[in-house]
């Protein structure tokens, strides 16, 4: 359901601001085309725009108002908002001192380049769905051999530092613990993680080599095992323990603490940035 709310929350700091973001008006409709109005790529997209210009992801709370949604409705799934709606929420992005030179460099440039990905991998994806249908029927939704073939996809040097838990939470968007990816979900999620360089073309063949190790038992079992014995040759030392009364303070904002993981998609870069700014 699209949400329609006339607000007064955070009113743009520029009067020129519908003149300036109205420059960039087919740019940011095209973007909500390629999203369909979801609110968490919408999301996504401002904090991409944050990281560009150096600051840390924009909260929940924030972005809610810039949409002029309450946090009860961001939580919604699917939450979609209008065109208006984004527009508006762009016209309350424009500082005092900007215009619309800067503001294209700073804001307009990572959304053409979001569109362009969020274009690509539709149309990439609409390619491989046929497969990933069979894909996902050979190993029932099984969040493991969903993972293993994920994994095939990436340099080598780097799939030791992605466990199974790791990515149903960064990839996936699910739950450590999740043994079952639904078909719909594994594809939209796929889809998000794709970038400009990944085709239809060279992904084919490593979705049909594990269609056939699903369809034999004996293959899939011993990928099953490669994966576990890989997640514990990747698993970090064992931390110092912790104390009750830490374990107790941090207990208090367990919400606030999941609210950001969702929020910077628990990407370490957004991380690392936030603890330097507590430092500061």
């Amino acid at each position: 359901m699209i949400k329609l709310k006339p607000s007064a929350a955070l009113p743009p700091a520029n009067q020129n601001a519908k003149s300036i973001v109205g420059q960039f008006k087919e740019e940011i409709y095209s973007f909500h085309k390629a999203c369909s109005g979801r609110v968490d790529q919408i999301h996504t997209l401002f904090c991409h725009i944050a990281e560009h210009n150096g600051k840390p992801p924009i909260p929940p709370q924030t972005m809610a108002a810039l949409l002029e949604l309450t946090m009860a409705e961001m939580q919604e799934v699917p939450c979609i908002v209008s065109e208006v709606q984004l527009l508006t929420a762009f016209q309350k992005m424009v500082k005092p001192d900007d215009s619309g030179n800067n503001f294209e460099n700073k804001v307009i440039a990572v959304v053409r380049e979001t569109t362009r990905r969020a274009r690509h991998a539709q149309s990439e994806v609409a390619k491989l769905r046929p497969a990933f249908e069979e894909l996902h029927e050979s190993c029932k939704g099984s969040a493991v051999g969903l993972y293993n073939f994920f994994m095939e996809l990436l340099p080598e040097e780097h799939r030791k530092q992605y466990t199974q838990p790791m990515w149903n939470v960064m990839v996936m968007k699910s739950p450590q613990t999740a043994t079952h990816i639904p078909l719909e979900h594994f594809i939209q999620c796929f889809q998000e993680s794709m970038d400009i360089t990944d085709t239809a073309e060279t992904i084919l063949p490593h979705v049909t080599k594990h269609i056939a190790i699903n369809k034999d038992p004996e293959a899939a079992a011993a990928a099953a095992a490669a994966t576990l014995k890989l997640a514990a040759a990747a698993a970090p030392p064992r931390p110092s323990q912790h104390t009750q009364h830490q374990v107790d303070i941090v207990s208090k904002f367990t919400k606030e603490i999941g609210d950001y993981h969702k929020t910077s998609g628990g990407r370490v870069s957004q991380i690392h940035n936030l603890f330097v700014s507590i430092a500061e």
